[in-house]
């Protein structure tokens, strides 16, 4: 009877080592792929002296889970030479970039300004050879905003609740460069 009880002892106490170290190792892993927690990032607003009424409708979306990836873009500076304009004083607030991009110039350097319409909100970017700037990050609603600045790159991310995520990666390499990842 105590030999039944040492097998069972000795079997316990490998067997819960064993669960601890897989523990260890398989939550390592999970910490490293779960996302952080989305910082929300408020962007320039934009006023109109135009008012105009709006309205809102909502409808329940079943949700699938699709991954779309878009094809990267490259465009190249264009140069135009127009007369001078006479000068008028007039003082407006600054739109964002349109989608299909800007090119102006900053300090004697070309820099293309741009704003792309993602799923989970409205992202603005300047893009010159020598960096690459967030204008605005706005989320949409049930959105949170997040900007990274890594190395020569802006990545822009909106996360939902619901899990859908809408990320664009801008960079310069030989001129502005984006790809635009929608999953959830």
């Amino acid at each position: 009877m105590t030999r039944g009880l040492q097998y069972f002892a000795a079997w316990s106490a490998s067997t819960a080592v064993a669960v601890v170290l897989s523990w260890l190792g398989i939550r390592f892993v999970l910490d490293a792929g779960a996302p952080e927690r989305p910082r929300v990032v408020a962007g320039p607003t934009q006023s109109s002296a135009v008012a105009s009424a709006t309205t809102t409708t909502t409808t329940a979306v079943p949700i699938t889970t699709t991954t779309t990836v878009a094809v990267i873009a490259t465009v190249a500076p264009t140069t135009t030479t127009t007369p001078p304009a006479p000068t008028t004083t007039t003082t407006t607030t600054q739109p964002l970039p349109s989608e299909n991009g800007t090119w102006t110039e900053r300090n004697g350097e070309a820099v293309y300004l741009r704003s792309f319409t993602l799923h989970g909100g409205v992202a603005a970017v300047s893009f010159s050879a020598k960096d690459i700037e967030p204008i605005s990050a706005t989320p949409r609603q049930g959105f949170a905003a997040t900007v990274e600045q890594p190395a020569d790159a802006v990545v822009v991310e909106f996360t939902s609740a619901a899990g859908h995520r809408s990320r664009l990666e801008a960079t310069w390499v030989g001129g502005p460069q984006w790809r635009i990842v929608e999953t959830g």
